[in-house]
């Protein structure tokens, strides 16, 4: 390991693991250790930054591997932070399952301590950003509590001046998870997640300057700013969760992302279905039913001119489509009235949704 100087967290309810983990662990040279079968004892250490790891066993007290997971991140934020599933549980929807619930690593017991060092290695290189980045970062945040504000604005402005990728990491990440290359979606995952973790740093940090600087609406503007940025981290999490639900309710579909943006429009994000639909037309582009329900999107996110181009690809493609064409004539009669109904109260459950086209 090139970072010995690491804290690991083992959590499992399982004392030969624990040995095991533990013995693995100090083997490697990492010089603090930590073991407990109970999520709630670690959460302190993890908040005060004294865990730089965790490793999560496929059960603890009270819950499985996964739940803990999941628990672990939603007590857990804003923090960027490793976590290695180490399990006995190989089949592909443990896998999926773990990928959805946000782990960075997962390694299949029984396992060699070359294995070990290479997941804790991955792990802890893709959710941290390049080393120019982080020397900036720090660099910045020194300059604020100098008082140097205008110095560390300089600075954070050029960390964010580069375009976000999370996104393009993150799409990445979900084409992977369809094609069932589960170790390059952990990769693009974490870097997805490592991006985003970096710009609501900047933007705090950039807050903060300003706040020095006695500039109150510039201080709010980008507080706001950093939490739009861990808003968005959220929403790309519920989203890689539902996708991943619907591989598992139906793992040889052809197209789950048709599946998804259907889930995503009942559930009145339009925004992520169009998304998705996009998504989409990348594996089916000559399917009508899917340029039907794109322009279902953009009728409900009140984009009639692309709805009107989508609907004229569904009548191309297929001839008659009557669904479609009455659709269409309403459009372009611009008898808007009626075609966004509310969608439903309640969401259907992933994958149940799943008809090639959207109602």
């Amino acid at each position: 390991m090139e970072t010995p100087n690491i804290s690991v967290a083992i959590l499992t309810n399982n004392q030969h693991h624990a040995a095991r983990d533990k013995k693995c662990c100090l083997d490697l040279k990492i010089k603090n250790v930590i073991v407990s079968d109970e999520l709630d004892d670690l959460l302190d250490p993890i908040k005060e930054d004294a865990v730089q790891v965790v490793l999560i066993d496929a059960a603890v007290k009270g819950m499985d591997g996964a739940s803990c997971l999941r628990a672990l991140r939603r007590a857990t934020r804003s923090k960027l932070l490793p976590v290695i599933m180490v399990t006995t549980e190989s089949g592909l929807q443990n896998v999926v399952k773990a990928i959805a619930a946000g782990c960075n690593g997962y390694v299949i017991r029984p396992y060699s301590m070359t294995t070990l060092e290479r997941h804790l290695q991955m792990a802890l290189e893709t959710t941290s950003v390049d080393e120019v980045e982080v020397e900036q970062m720090q660099t910045a945040q020194e300059l604020v509590q100098q008082g140097r504000f205008d110095e560390a604005l300089q600075e954070f402005s050029e960390i964010v001046e580069e375009e976000n990728e999370s996104a393009v990491w993150f799409n990445k990440g979900m084409d992977y998870l369809h094609r069932q290359k589960y170790g390059k979606a952990i990769v693009a995952f974490n870097k997805a997640l490592a991006l985003n973790a970096m710009y609501a740093e900047a933007y705090q940090g950039m807050a903060h300057a300003y706040k020095g600087k006695g500039d109150d609406a510039n201080y709010r503007a980008y507080l706001d700013k950093s939490a739009e940025i861990l808003a968005l981290q959220d929403r790309l999490a519920e989203l890689k969760e539902l996708f991943a639900e619907i591989l598992q309710a139906n793992p040889d579909a052809v197209n789950p992302y048709n599946s998804l943006g259907i889930d995503l429009r009942k559930r009145g994000d339009y925004p992520g279905a169009l998304h998705a639909y996009t998504q989409a037309l990348t594996l089916t582009p000559k399917d009508e039913n899917l340029h039907y329900n794109i322009a279902k999107a953009c009728i409900f996110a009140k984009d009639y001119d692309r709805a009107i181009h989508h609907l004229e690809q569904a009548t191309m493609l297929r001839d008659p489509f009557p669904e479609a064409a009455q659709l269409l004539a309403k459009l372009r009669a611009k008898q808007y009235d009626g075609l966004a109904q509310p969608p439903q109260t309640t969401a259907p459950a992933p994958g149940q949704a799943a008809l090639v086209r959207d109602v």
